[in-house]
């Protein structure tokens, strides 16, 4: 536990939102460098599929945690929490600025709060969740923990079974545990940039990255990995599923960009949800508070918004690029005393 927390900018927000793009342009105006927050990016050969950035793309940016494990390794939060923290440390101890850049909700949860102590899982008990089907592990976790099995994605095999030995070993719902935790551990407080975007550009987004990642050789990437390492968990994620479904014969070449994109665009909601909700959670501060100028945000407002209670729609900061860096700079003058969101229109 550090004295006092590290000082960081978060760059979230669904995918295909522009979270790279702008996490460049940051690091470049703020003397920053990038730490990988996205959970497929950690390894190594899964490029196409995760959106990874070439390094001619990076901009001369160093980008910290990617390619860190084989496919065929396991790549717990603990593990990721605790190579982040020391990118971190090593970044601001260097005089620049941490930039947290991904998607995964849960990733920056454990980064900006801790992780709640849970006894580790003994060898019988691993191998008899393992041995179940992914279908029959969801459906023991929903029954045990809806709570926890609502938060995760059905075919996210390794949080899910990962949940269901903590059920196992403890007799505890993940979820109590957590809450009881309460996320204490805080080595780090955020500024977290979420971006929105109208939920029919967010799709059309969405549409044609999935189409590039197929004209790229996504379905040839999956391969590659199922030739040298099997069947791995981390192929059990969003693209490489699909790409997997054209490999066996379960999908046609034309169909692969569709069935991709349309289970995006579920897994953009989701995402949408988790940073709707996470805020208030958190007790973290937000903006556009209710006194300051926001751009209503359309198709979003049937999702719940604990964070910004008295609005109908979602209402999000406009500010030109030049603007946010600006603002950013001012804000990162003053010290920091908790994490806190800025919902941005882009």
């Amino acid at each position: 536990m550090l004295k006092k927390p590290i000082t960081t900018v978060a760059v979230c927000g669904p995918t295909a939102s522009g979270k790279s793009d702008l996490s460049i342009a940051l690091a470049q105006g703020l003397n920053g460098e990038v730490v990988n927050v996205d959970s497929v990016q950690v390894y190594r050969g899964l490029d196409v599929g995760s959106a990874k950035l070439s390094l001619t793309e990076r901009g001369g940016v160093p980008h910290h945690l990617l390619d860190v494990f084989e496919p065929n390794q396991s790549a717990n939060v603990a593990q990721f929490r605790t190579l982040a923290l020391d990118a971190v440390r090593d970044i601001r101890e260097r005089g620049k600025l941490p930039l947290l850049v991904g998607g995964s909700g849960m990733y920056f949860t454990i980064l900006l709060h801790g992780l709640a102590e849970v006894p580790p899982t003994p060898a019988d008990v691993r191998a008899a969740v393992a041995a179940l089907s992914p279908e029959q592990m969801y459906a023991e976790l929903a029954q045990a923990d809806p709570d926890t099995a609502a938060r995760l994605n059905r075919n996210d095999v390794q949080r899910i079974s990962r949940a269901l030995e903590i059920v196992r070993v403890t007799g505890k719902k993940p979820s109590e545990l957590l809450a009881a935790h309460e996320f204490s551990g805080a080595d780090i407080v955020s500024i977290v940039l979420v971006l929105c975007r109208p939920r029919s550009e967010l799709y059309a987004r969405i549409d044609a990255r999935s189409a590039l990642m197929v004209e790229r050789g996504l379905a040839q990437e999956t391969q590659a990995i199922l030739s040298r390492f099997g069947d791995v968990p981390a192929l059990e994620t969003l693209g490489y599923k699909q790409a997997k479904a054209l490999l066996a014969g379960e999908l046609r070449h034309e169909q692969l960009a569709h069935e991709i994109a349309l289970h995006t665009r579920r897994f953009a909601k989701r995402q949408m949800t988790y940073w709707r909700n996470e805020p208030a959670k958190r007790g973290w501060l937000v903006r556009p508070a209710d006194d300051e100028p926001g751009e209503e945000i359309a198709g979003f407002e049937s999702f719940p918004a604990r964070a910004q209670k008295r609005m109908k729609g979602f209402r999000a900061m406009c500010l030109p690029a030049h603007e946010l860096l600006a603002a950013l700079q001012q804000r990162l003058s003053q010290p920091l005393e908790r994490s806190e969101v800025w919902f941005l229109s882009v």
